[in-house]
């Protein structure tokens, strides 16, 4: 028999769960994005600095450089899937463990980095638009530019939550994009919203910790510099665990409903995860 709906959970609400979940677990997600991005970043930041101190044009340094600027993504991409397993688990009431999360994540590498490259493909366009400064820089092009990005914020509120439902349900990479949309069906706002402005949020507590660690940046310019790189590394450990939660949130509230109108789902559920 077909239950009522739930009444669908507001975004602020989203985002305060998120932010809660986030905060009160920190230190399992530190746990996380700290092995996984510090060792990169702290390589990073040495080759950065070995490419400012040489002089002229230096192409060894340049292709070191841009290869383990490539490893960081790669690190912060699973350090994010990472934290929303621990996310999930804490937020079904069970507590979370960092070393278990990373190897559950490291099992599922490729599928993590394939799908995560994909929806920052997806996103990309609409992230432009924002990010550039009116439409009018763009000329005559704008008309053209807006379809792209217009599609690019449906494709990024219907695959919302494609990597929380792949690791969640265990699910390849093609059915968890179409296990998002069959989610957000009916939520596209709230999807919308909380990637944006969960993302918003993330980075910003990532930016608050890189300026609250360069009150120290005190002496010569090599030092200020120095104090900034390591400030912006410490500040990315924070940026994933709390978009992770952020989604993870939406995803539960999202899974809820659709059970409590379909209660055979979750059978359904239970059975597709352990076919997989």
């Amino acid at each position: 028999m077909t239950q009522p709906a739930r009444k669908k959970t507001a975004l602020s609400d989203i985002l305060e769960g998120g932010a809660k979940l986030g905060f009160h677990h920190i230190v399992v997600f530190l746990r996380i994005t700290a092995p996984l991005i510090l060792p990169v970043s702290a390589v990073l930041i040495a080759v950065a600095a070995w490419r400012a101190s040489s002089s002229g044009s230096n192409l060894l340094a340049d292709a070191i450089l841009v290869s383990v600027a490539v490893i960081n993504v790669l690190a912060a991409m699973l350090a994010g899937g990472a934290c929303m397993v621990a996310a999930a688990e804490a937020s079904r009431g069970t507590k979370p463990n960092a070393r278990a999360a990373i190897g559950f994540v490291l099992g599922r590498a490729s599928r993590v980095i394939y799908l995560v490259t994909l929806l920052v493909i997806a996103i990309a366009p609409a992230i432009a638009m924002l990010v550039l400064p009116g439409l009018k820089v763009l000329g005559g092009y704008a008309s053209l530019l807006l379809i792209p990005a217009l599609f690019s914020l449906w494709l990024t509120a219907n695959w919302a939550v494609a990597l929380p439902a792949m690791l969640e349900e265990k699910i390849g990479i093609v059915d968890s994009l179409r296990r998002s949309v069959q989610l957000v069906h009916g939520s596209f706002g709230r999807a919308l919203g909380t990637v944006v402005l969960g993302g918003t949020l993330a980075l910003f507590a990532g930016a608050l910790v890189a300026i609250l660690f360069s009150i120290f940046s005190i002496g010569s310019e090599n030092v200020a510099s120095a104090v900034l790189r390591i400030g912006f590394a410490l500040g990315e450990l924070f940026v994933a665990p709390f978009f992770a939660a952020f989604l993870v949130v939406l995803y539960r509230d999202l899974l809820d409903r659709q059970q409590g109108s379909s209660p055979d789902r979750t059978s359904h559920r239970g059975e597709h995860s352990t076919s997989s």
